[in-house]
């Protein structure tokens, strides 16, 4: 939202007869909402930090290095 929207709905919100209460419980929503949004973006910040060190694999590549960490292993025992 821009700051003329942002201002036009304080305006629709002072313009409502509110109590305190509801003041309170309109006020601690929006906070809750806000505190989720910057959460959500701080956790796909550090998955996108981590996907570009690492890389994405899907599933099936996973299990493929598993099994070929594996078989290495069995392979080296053997020796």
């Amino acid at each position: 939202m821009n700051i003329t929207s942002l201002n036009n709905l304080w305006s629709y919100l002072q313009g409502l007869s509110l109590s305190a209460s509801n003041q309170r419980w309109l006020g601690q929503r929006l906070i809750e909402a806000s505190e989720s949004h910057e959460k959500q973006t701080e956790e796909e910040i550090k998955l996108k930090k981590l996907n570009e060190l690492f890389g994405v694999w899907d599933d099936d590549e996973g299990e493929r290095i598993e099994s070929v960490v594996r078989e290495a292993r069995r392979l080296a025992f053997r020796f």
